[in-house]
């Protein structure tokens, strides 16, 4: 039989077992791909544009689409040209892989049209492209986005194509040269933020636009279907209204008519106010939008003469955004208050709208007629929230802009508690700032009003710059917030030519940054310094950013228009802490998130973030080095794999990489390893990109650290696979783990450095003194509690890759002392030699499989304790693990559980005694025969040796290996006696059935040294299973002609597979199956077997059906109807766990989604396997969530659904 390699399945599967609750939430959810897009690139192809500044786009599309995760389920890419005429060069359908599509990419010629008209090409790409015939993945709602790329003013109307863009859901952004009309870009794009202005279309501006651009596009959701949110729309019922209400009322109703209403979906809530609030419905009250629609249809307008919107705020805190009325706030559901004002408020704001914030409630509001502008600024989390009407009857034009923010809006909840900081703004007062300055003061003043300023809290100082500094006021000279808002209201521009950065830099230090200016440095307080320039600098940052950083102060770089965005970086705190924006007017957009990192930014993390203070290397530094990564791919790793990723992207970006320079090798691990690419893979920085790009998490249910060091010691860091270790060149490796490694790290450690390589290590809430032991030494052992925190690595990373020279590595590991290895008084390393020959039989075999598990269960198993091997033979030997493989008792149970009988004859014990000999009970395998340690050989005969076994049993023997013999009556007992050389050591039953009755001579038998069960004196019983497990578990087959006879035979036995595995002795499992093509066959129902062997035997009795169609949506009802019910044996009354189990060939020809929601309603929780002709979102449709939805490309994978990393 088949090893089994699905068990992660059977893991989740199992966890169903136990009958936990399931929300009707959980039961709705999905599979969906996150990072599903479609990105149309729309590309000035004038003649105007000129053919450098083509090119220099083109190259630039390239370099996007390089960093971008292409594929046919992943991100589709379509390009056009546009000028007088458009022309497609590509559509979403024509090339489905990265490759081929910068490869396209890299060959367009520009169109050179003699005129420019967008408007038209807009039109275009919304009619042409965003279709599904040009591959448009419109069934699936993947988010639109278009990339505009243009060096000119349209010559065409461009107002009515972008609202269309809008209203088709498309999110646009804008790049344009100084030649664009900034308005027209600003129109076009879905938001200011998403327009990018480069100085010019070269490649050095360009390269600088990109984290800013790529940031968006990986990550914006567009306007697909919204996810949980509760909306209050609470709108002014006023007499401001009166005459002018019901355009207000249709406006409301088509925006609500937009969004996807359910109750485990948006909610919505309805209120007008003036002097009081009427409420329309709250959340809990009209759930499904024709209910909703039909009473705003209805609505009256409310009226009164008073405008009380801050007693409207504190009502819908109070009242409406509460559990009782049907919010959900308390589950952590975004709440969303769109506020209509039409008149300045009779009463204040600042209170109930701080308050209202403060409970985490996200507000927008549509300005209309004499609404006050500053009154509504105090209400919103940002500027961007408010969507001012030119007047009431052209409110509808706002429409497209509410719809999208409210569905595409996933935070906007206030920061913490400022906390005590001092805050410096050290802002770019030169001449190039001027038109831009009351935006620069705005943006500083909307930052101060987020603080808790005070003398104890937040203190503030201002130093403006430019070839000279000033000092505009000092952190002890305001301590209210007031008085600190009036001094930046106050300032005026410095003027003076390019801004000397690094000569500001240092005065800040010298100058403010000391007691004497009303710092608290010496108390330990955060000392942040934001830092805004709208130029590069004339003077050199790198130095003097140092100098900052070790003095103790957090810069935060914010680069406007020309200022370098490289310069930025080096000057922050962490590179991610630099912002860019295009223009002063998208100050506004970034506010918020500087507001958040100064508020949120703690002690303790400004500790944990500390970077190595010394410049980023720029790209080319290097000289020869070999660079291995090795990650962990495991299922632990998964959920974050994508930020390890990044890193390796980061790093390589900096490194010299070459056949002739840095060579890059990447390694996954998990249970095993797996090599991505050796270190002779690739020759260019593009290549190990692309290849870097395309990786992904492996699966794996162990973290076996130990095991892949191995693996690279003896098989990557050598000469035939690229590397030139021979040659003297630096080795390095990078490890990167999620977790405390589930075997021995401390030999291949070693072994590793004792070879010449310099590892450095990076881990997830690992053990440090691990780390320790498998670093180059302290310094680079790196502890992170969320991949999320790697980029404030790479400069750690960076720094010794590039300089550590060979001989500073070997100084480094010649200093080195390995200390012998822990053992303590009860260690013990046991190996267990099983046989499993067909004289063995399969019930043989379990009860051979469970007496080694409860002998397991009775001992100490740890690295420094007792360390366990098995080995299974018959004509083979068949090692399943070794002694170094697991380091505590429940992965050793776990791998005993998924042992299966091998089969085979004739039976050789001679050569397993051998293998055991020469490949378990050695160093390398984990034993610790040379410090020591016991060794015993537990060995489990079924029958007699067909080869001599006297020769090998000396061989144990004269290693210092104990053997013990265990056999049924079917061994030569002889036989046994001269492998053991002593009859005390055997041990027969008449059958296997009876191993439990020499349980006890066998633990006996290890002697002192086996590892003790219990503390010493306390006489503790052998510990019990687990409970005993219950279900009823129903397998639906699809049996029509998506699958052919021989393809159903393997469905058969990964289902027969799934009960041995499931099925434990003494569980109360009851298992049914019906199989289906246009109708449903009754194979056998739940109360038809009651044994493990029964309903196997069925299984394999099952009959090919055939058949044209396959309904789905048929079989599952009649689960529903004829299974799941008492009559058939179903325990649902009594909360028994029920289990359908799913397992199709191709598309249904009914949507099965409604009835396996009715079946999910009913607490019976669907696994769905999609094989072939499916895909992953028709599989989601059948199961009860993401967790229970599998897909594989054809049956033979029915067994490595251990492959699925999202376990």
């Amino acid at each position: 039989m088949r090893k089994h390699r699905h068990l992660p399945l059977v893991a989740v599967f199992c966890l169903f077992l136990s009958g936990f609750p399931t929300t009707h939430a959980q039961q709705q959810q999905a599979v969906i791909e996150v990072n599903k897009r479609d990105i149309v690139f729309l590309v000035d192809g004038s003649s105007a544009l000129g053919l450098a500044n083509f090119n220099a786009i083109r190259d630039f599309i390239a370099k996007v689409i390089q960093r971008l995760e292409i594929g046919q389920d992943l991100i589709q890419v379509a390009v056009a040209q546009y000028a007088d005429t458009v022309r497609p060069e590509f559509y979403f359908n024509t090339h489905p892989t990265k490759r081929e599509v910068i490869t396209a990419v890299r060959k367009m010629k520009p169109l050179d049209g003699s005129a420019l008209y967008t408007g038209s090409a807009l039109d275009f790409v919304r009619n042409n492209l965003f279709t599904s015939s040009a591959g448009y993945r419109a069934a699936e709602g993947i988010p639109k986005l278009l990339v505009l790329i243009t060096g000119g003013k349209s010559l065409d109307e461009i107002s009515q194509p972008a609202q269309e863009l809008k209203r088709s859901s498309i999110m646009a952004f804008a790049i344009g040269n100084k030649g664009a009309d900034q308005a027209e870009l600003e129109e076009i794009a879905f938001d200011s933020s998403l327009v990018f202005i480069p100085a010019e279309f070269r490649a050095a501006p360009l390269q600088g636009m990109l984290p800013g651009l790529l940031a968006p596009l990986r990550t914006l959701s567009g306007t697909p279907e919204e996810s949980k949110r509760d909306i209050l729309f609470l709108f002014d019922g006023s007499a401001n209204l009166v005459g002018q209400f019901p355009v207000v009322r249709d406006f409301l109703y088509k925006i609500i008519d937009e969004l996807n209403l359910k109750p485990e979906g948006t909610r919505i809530a309805v209120a007008q106010y003036s002097d009081d609030v009427k409420v329309e419905s709250r959340f809990d009250e009209h759930q499904s939008k024709p209910e909703i629609l039909n009473l705003v249809k209805r609505m009256k307008i409310k009226t009164g003469k008073a405008l009380n919107l801050g007693y409207a705020l504190d009502y819908a805190q109070r009242y409406i955004f509460v559990k009782s009325a049907g919010s959900r706030i308390e589950d952590g559901v975004l709440q969303f208050l769109v506020l209509l004002v039409a008149g300045r408020s009779s009463d204040r704001v600042d209170g109930p709208a701080s308050n209202l914030k403060q409970s985490g409630v996200v507000p927008f509001i549509f300005q209309a007629k004499n609404a006050d502008p500053a009154e509504l600024e105090q209400i919103v989390l940002s500027p961007a929230f408010i969507l001012a009407a030119e007047s009431l009857p052209k409110i509808g034009d706002l429409h497209p802009q509410i719809v999208n923010l409210l569905k595409s809006v996933h935070n906007g909840a206030p920061a913490p508690v400022s906390g005590e900081k001092d805050v410096v703004f050290l802002l770019d007062g030169s001449e190039g700032v001027r038109s831009g300055f009351p935006l620069l003061k705005e943006f500083v003043q909307r930052v101060v009003e987020s603080l808790d300023v005070g003398q104890d809290r937040v203190r503030v100082a201002v130093v403006q710059y430019s070839d000279r500094t000033r000092p505009e006021f000092y952190l002890n000279s305001y301590m209210n917030k007031q008085d600190v808002v009036n001094a930046v209201r106050q300032l005026t521009l410095l003027g003076g030519p390019t801004p000397n950065t690094g000569a500001a830099l240092e005065f800040v230090l010298r100058n403010i940054l000391v007691s004497s200016a009303g710092s608290r440095i010496t108390e330990g307080v955060p000392q942040l310094l934001i830092v805004l320039t709208a130029d590069r600098s004339g003077d050199d940052v790198r130095n003097p950013s140092v100098v900052v950083k070790r003095g103790g102060a957090v810069p935060i770089g914010i680069g406007i228009g020309n200022a370098d965005i490289t310069e930025m970086q080096t000057i922050s705190f962490i590179p991610d802490f630099a912002v860019a924006i295009p223009t002063f007017r998208q100050l506004g957009t970034v506010q918020q998130v500087i507001s958040e990192r100064v508020t949120q930014l703690t002690r303790e993390e400004l500790s944990r973030l500390q970077p190595v203070l010394q410049p980023l290397p720029s790209p080319g530094v290097g000289g020869k080095r070999d660079v291995v990564f090795l990650i962990d791919g495991s299922q632990s790793a998964g959920p974050e794999f994508q930020y390890v990723r990044t890193l390796i992207e980061r790093l390589v970006d900096y490194l010299d990489v070459g056949f002739d320079t840095t060579r890059v090798a990447v390694i996954q691990f998990s249970d095993d390893p797996k090599v991505e690419f050796l270190l002779n893979a690739h020759s260019s920085k593009d290549e190990v990109q692309n290849a870097v790009q395309r990786l992904r998490p492996k699966g794996g249910r162990q973290i076996n650290v130990g095991n892949a060091l191995e693996y690279v010691s003896g098989n990557i860091f050598k000469r035939p696979l690229g590397s030139r270790i021979e040659e003297g060149v630096p080795q390095f490796l990078v490890l990167i783990s999620s977790g405390k490694s589930d075997d021995e790290v401390d030999d291949p450690a070693v072994e590793l450095k004792q070879f010449g390589v310099a590892p450095f290590t990076i881990a997830r809430n690992a053990d440090q003194e691990e780390l320790v032991k498998i670093s180059l030494s302290p310094e680079y052992v790196f502890s992170v509690s969320t991949f999320r925190e790697l980029p404030s690595l790479e400069q750690k990373l960076l720094t010794p890759i590039t300089t550590l020279t060979s001989e500073q590595i070997q100084k480094l590991l010649a200093s080195t002392r390995y200390p012998p290895p822990a053992v303590e008084s009860d260690a013990a390393d046991i190996v267990f030699l099983i046989d499993s020959s067909e004289g063995v039989r399969p019930d043989g075999f379990a009860h051979i499989r469970d007496f080694v598990s409860r002998i397991v269960r009775r001992l100490n198993i740890g690295p420094s304790k007792v360390r366990v091997g098995v080995v299974q033979f018959s004509n083979d030997v068949f090692p399943e693990f070794y002694l170094k493989t697991y380091r505590s008792q429940a992965p050793v149970l776990d791998a005993i559980r998924r042992l299966r009988l091998r089969g085979g004859s004739p039976l050789n014990t001679g050569k397993a005694l051998e293998f055991v000999a020469r490949n378990l009970f050695v160093k390398s395998a984990g034993s610790r025969i040379e410090d020591g340690v016991p060794q015993h050989l537990v060995l489990v005969l079924g029958g007699k040796s067909q080869d001599d076994v006297s020769r090998f049993a000396q061989v144990v023997r004269s290693s210092g290996i104990v053997s013990l013999g265990v056999g049924d009556r079917n061994i030569d007992r002889t036989e046994l006696q001269t492998i053991t050389n002593d009859p005390r050591l055997v041990f027969t039953v008449r059958e296997f059935r009876e191993l439990p009755n020499i349980e006890e001579r066998i633990m006996n038998s290890f002697g002192p040294s086996a590892a003790t069960p219990a503390p010493p004196g306390v006489d503790t019983p052998p510990p019990s299973r687990p409970e005993k497990k219950k279900a009823d578990i129903v397998f639906l087959l699809d049996g029509s002609i998506n699958f052919r006879r021989d393809s159903f035979q393997e469905v058969l036995r990964f289902v027969s597979e799934i009960v041995d595995t499931v099925y434990e002795d003494g569980d109360s499992i009851q298992v049914g199956l019906v199989q289906y093509n246009s109708d449903p066959t009754d194979e056998f129902f739940l109360k038809d077997f009651s044994t493990k062997r029964q309903i196997i035997d069925a299984i394999n009795k099952v009959v090919y059906k055939g058949g044209r169609h396959a309904n789905t949506k048929v079989g599952l009802e009649h689960l529903r109807v004829n299974h799941f019910v008492p009559e058939a044996g179903s325990r649902l009354d009594q909360r028994v766990p029920q289990i359908a189990f799913v397992i199709t060939g191709g598309k249904s020809v009914e949507d099965a989604q409604d009835v396996s929601l009715a079946l999910t309603q009913r607490g019976v929780k669907v696994f769905a396997v999609g094989v072939r002709n499916i895909d992953s979102e028709e599989v989601g449709k059948i199961a009860s969530n993401s967790a229970t939805a599998f897909r594989v490309g054809n049956v033979q994978e029915l067994s490595e659904l251990s492959e699925i990393s999202t376990f």
